[in-house]
C-alpha cells in the first residue's frame, strides 16, 4: 500500500492483452511522473519534438515549493491505494496521460471506466446467481474546490475518447439530471412525446405539435450523464414527489427504466452510467442516513481525489500520443462490444471466492460506510468486466479482477476518509446541544442561536442526522397536547444528558 504520489506497478501479463498497436519501450521505466518539467518529456521518442505550444517558462522555486506544499497537504487527506488497480490496459492508458495532467491519476481511471462501461453498452455482461449485471460503473469523484482537480481528471478522458469516437462524446454524453420522468424522456421514440433536447424544435410530430432534437442517436439507449455539480442533482432527490433517486435505482439494474405517476411512462433496454463531481464537505453535508439507507448511494463508488503536480504551462497530452491511444482505444471497445456473457477463468473463480468474502457484506456494522460496501462485489464484478472487455476476451482473468478488488478497496477507503473526517459546523453542532444538558435544543434554536441563520435547513438537518447516527445525540419529538393540530415540537439532546 502507498500513497498515490509517483507509484510503479507491472503492466499486467502481456499474453492476456491485445496488442493492436506498438507498446512504448518497455525498457521504459513505469509509473506515474511528477514535477514541474514540460509535460510532452514522455512522448518525445514516440511524436518526434515536444509539444511546440508549451513555453519553457524560468524556475520560480518560491512560487513551485508553495504549491507542493499545497498539493501536499491535499493529498495528506487520501487514503492509502494499492497501485494494483492501475495493472491492466486501462491502467497503462492512464500511465500514459498521467504525466500531461494535473488531474490524480485515480481520478482519470474513474472517469474512463465510467464511460467505456457505456461504450461497451449492454451486450457484455455479468451474471451473477439471477441478476444480469450491465458493465456500468457509477464513480462519485470528491474533491476539494480547486486543489481536487476533478475537471482535469474528466478533461484528460474526455479528450481521449473524443480521439477515439468523437461522435459518442457529442451524442452520448449529457449532463442535467432533475428527476425520474425526466431521465426516461431521453429515451423516448416518441416525436410528440415532448421536448428532451435544448435545440430549437426540428418540425411537426404526427399530431402537429413541435417536436425537438434528440439528444441520443435514434435506436442507441448509451447515456452517460456527467453532472460537475452533483450537489445541486442530490438537493433536487431530496425534494418531495421527486422520483429520480427511485429511477436511478432501477438504471443501475440495466435494461428497462419505468415511472409510475400521471404520465406513465416504461423505457426499455437503457444502459445508462453516471459520472459525478463533488466537494467532500457538500457529500457529508447532503447526504443523510436516510440517503444511504435507501439504497441510492451505494450504488456509487466514491474516489478521493486531489491535484498531483504542478503544470501551470501543461497543454495536455499531445495530439500525437491521443491518436495513437485513441485508435487502440476504438479497436478494444468495438470488440468488446460484441462480447456476450462474461465467465471466469479456473485461477479467477479460485480468486473470486475471497473477494466475494470480502466484499460480499458480510459486515454486521450497518454505518455510513458498510452502505456503501453492501454493492462493492458486483461493482468489482463490473470493474473486472470492463478490463476483460477491453482485452478483447469473455473471461475474466486474475489481473482483472485484482486490479477491480483495488480499485474497489480503495472507494471504500474513500468513503471512509470522507465520512470519518472532522467537521467543524458538526462539533460546533454537537457542542451547543450539549451545553443545554438534559433540556437540549429546539429545532428553531440551532438555526437562529448556533449558526445565526447563516447555514441552510438542509445542511443542518444532515449533521443533525449524522449525530444521530453516531449516537452523539437523540431526537425527541412532542405532539401538540389534547391531540390538537398545529406543528411537533423537535428537541435533540446531548446523549450523556439524557
Amino acid at each position: 500500500m502507498s500513497k498515490p504520489d509517483t507509484p510503479d506497478q507491472p503492466r499486467g501479463e502481456p499474453g492476456r492483452r491485445l496488442h493492436l498497436v506498438p507498446d512504448p519501450d518497455p525498457t521504459a521505466e513505469p509509473g506515474f511522473t511528477t514535477g514541474t518539467s514540460s509535460p510532452d518529456e514522455l512522448h518525445r521518442d514516440r511524436a518526434g519534438d515536444p509539444h511546440p505550444d508549451t513555453p519553457d517558462l524560468p524556475p520560480d522555486p518560491e512560487t513551485e515549493q508553495r504549491a507542493w506544499a499545497e498539493i501536499g497537504r491535499a493529498r495528506s487527506e487520501l487514503p492509502d491505494r494499492d497501485e494494483t488497480m492501475f495493472a491492466t490496459y486501462l491502467g497503462s492508458v492512464v500511465r500514459d496521460l498521467a504525466p500531461t495532467s494535473e488531474a490524480d491519476p485515480a481520478n482519470i481511471l474513474a472517469s474512463l471506466l465510467a464511460a467505456t462501461g457505456v461504450y461497451l453498452g449492454p451486450r457484455p455482461h455479468i451474471r451473477a446467481g439471477d441478476d444480469r449485471h450491465p458493465l456500468l460503473i457509477w464513480p462519485l469523484v470528491i474533491g476539494r474546490t480547486s486543489i481536487g482537480r476533478k475537471g482535469a481528471g474528466y478533461s484528460a478522458a474526455k479528450r481521449l475518447l473524443t480521439a477515439a469516437d468523437a461522435e459518442f462524446v457529442a451524442a452520448n454524453i449529457h449532463s442535467g439530471l432533475t428527476s425520474g420522468e425526466g431521465l426516461a424522456q431521453v429515451f423516448s421514440d416518441d416525436e410528440d412525446d415532448g421536448a428532451t433536447g435544448p435545440d430549437e424544435t426540428t418540425g411537426t410530430g404526427k399530431t402537429g405539435k413541435p417536436s425537438r432534437a434528440r439528444l441520443l442517436p435514434p435506436g442507441d439507449r448509451r447515456l452517460l450523464a456527467f453532472e460537475p455539480e452533483w450537489a445541486n442533482v442530490m438537493a433536487r432527490m431530496r425534494r418531495e414527489g421527486n422520483t429520480l433517486s427511485a429511477t436511478l435505482r432501477g438504471a443501475w439494474e440495466g435494461g428497462n427504466l419505468s415511472t409510475l405517476g400521471v404520465n406513465a411512462r416504461i423505457v426499455r433496454d437503457t444502459h445508462v452510467g453516471i459520472l459525478t463531481h463533488i466537494t467532500p464537505g457538500e457529500f457529508k453535508a447532503k447526504v443523510s442516513g436516510s440517503d444511504l439507507a435507501g439504497g441510492t448511494y451505494n450504488r456509487f463508488l466514491p474516489v478521493f481525489v486531489a491535484q498531483t503536480q504542478f503544470l501551470p504551462a501543461g497543454t495536455g497530452a499531445s495530439p500525437e500520443l491521443l491518436e495513437h491511444l485513441g485508435n487502440d482505444l476504438r479497436t478494444r471497445l468495438d470488440i468488446g462490444a460484441r462480447l456476450g456473457q462474461l465467465t471466469f477463468t479456473h485461477d479467477a473463480a479460485y480468486a473470486w471466492r475471497r473477494l466475494y468474502v470480502e466484499f460480499g457484506g458480510h459486515s454486521t456494522d450497518d454505518g455510513p460506510i458498510e452502505q456503501f460496501l453492501s454493492r462493492a462485489a458486483p461493482n468489482c464484478l463490473r470493474v473486472a468486466g470492463i478490463h476483460a472487455a477491453l482485452d478483447g476476451t469473455p473471461h475474466i482473468h486474475p489481473e482483472h479482477l485484482a486490479a477491480a478488488a483495488a480499485f474497489i478497496r480503495y472507494a471504500v477507503a474513500s468513503a471512509r476518509a470522507i465520512f470519518t473526517a472532522a467537521s467543524p459546523q458538526r462539533a460546533k453542532l454537537a457542542r451547543f446541544i450539549a451545553e443545554a444538558g438534559a433540556q437540549g435544543r429546539a429545532r428553531t434554536e440551532i438555526s437562529r442561536d448556533c449558526f445565526g441563520g447563516n447555514e441552510s435547513k438542509t445542511d443542518i438537518d444532515a449533521w443533525l442526522d449524522q449525530l444521530i447516527e453516531r449516537g452523539e445525540i437523540t431526537k425527541d419529538i412532542q405532539r401538540p397536547a389534547g391531540g390538537k393540530g398545529g406543528r411537533a415540537k423537535e428537541t435533540y439532546i446531548a446523549t450523556d444528558a439524557s
